[in-house]
């Protein structure tokens, strides 16, 4: 399976990324985008506030490489809210593989920047982890187009007890907790994309954003812990870090102190930022 790393400024990704909001716009499941992805978007947003111009024409411009702003990726990962969905886990499974065949719609679709034709298919259906295929200019009766089309894999999560077997015990604690806290705070952000189109996305904000990569604490969270404040300071937007504090040293439910994981995460990044410490 061919894939490609993607950011926000690729024309088939960010299309790809405005049909998942539309659909779920239209369902009664509300969605966060989380991740790699949520950083992209607003790093995007604040770059295009910062610049005053739109992201397509950032991203063209001789003297911006979107590679030193933007984190590329190959997935997705989304937070569900299924809440005003009766049934249970069923009704929210067949709504999901709905929402996925409403994603492809007619498969051909106008790219954001107006500039090219974006083919979206689905390589595998999945209630958690489907694939999508993305080409650009592409035909897919094509026979080269399933060598050339690109893959990107969704993970999706659908409550508080839907987490990665592989997390540890603290990152799974802190996602559980907050789980619907995360969605009910997630921001949308219209993000000025080619000319008058904007790109439209639910993401989580940006404390709970910052506060869910410090818990995760992987070398690629650092990356986007550090990328995603420093950008929220120069674009005179920075994030409330006594916010994030409050998050990370709230009381573990199993031994009812704060998790010394996590405080020691978060003294690290207030070590590497200088953040000065709080009097006593």
């Amino acid at each position: 399976m061919k894939r490609a790393l993607y950011s926000l400024a690729d024309d088939e990704f960010a299309t790809l990324l405005q049909r998942v909001n539309d659909c779920f716009r239209r369902s009664p499941l509300n969605y966060t985008i989380v991740g790699g992805v949520a950083v992209q978007a607003h790093i995007s947003n604040w770059l295009c506030k910062k610049y005053g111009c739109d992201l397509h024409r950032l991203a063209e411009s001789p003297d911006f490489r979107v590679q030193d702003y933007l984190r590329a990726t190959d997935d997705v990962d989304i937070t569900v809210d299924p809440r005003k969905v009766n049934g249970g886990k069923i009704e929210v499974a067949k709504e999901i593989v709905a929402l996925e065949d409403k994603i492809v719609g007619d498969k051909i679709h106008m790219s954001l920047s107006g500039n090219n034709l974006v083919s979206i298919a689905l390589e595998r259906k999945g209630v958690k982890r489907p694939i999508f295929k993305l080409g650009l200019n592409m035909d897919q009766n094509d026979k080269q187009y399933g060598q050339s089309a690109d893959a990107v894999s969704f993970n999706l999560y659908q409550g508080p007890d839907d987490t990665n077997d592989g997390w540890s015990h603290e990152m799974r604690e802190f996602e559980r907790r907050y789980y619907f806290e995360f969605i009910d705070r997630a921001q949308k952000l219209e993000i000025p994309y080619c000319d008058e189109n904007k790109l439209v996305v639910v993401v989580k904000n940006p404390e709970d954003l910052l506060a869910t990569k410090i818990a995760r604490g992987r070398e690629k969270d650092w990356q986007d812990i550090l990328t995603l404040y420093n950008h929220s300071v120069q674009a005179g937007m920075p994030i409330n870090l006594e916010k994030v504090r409050q998050l990370l040293l709230l009381e573990d439910s199993i031994t009812h102190n704060p998790n010394p994981i996590l405080e020691e995460r978060f003294e690290k990044f207030a070590k590497v930022i200088d953040l000065p410490k709080k009097s006593k």
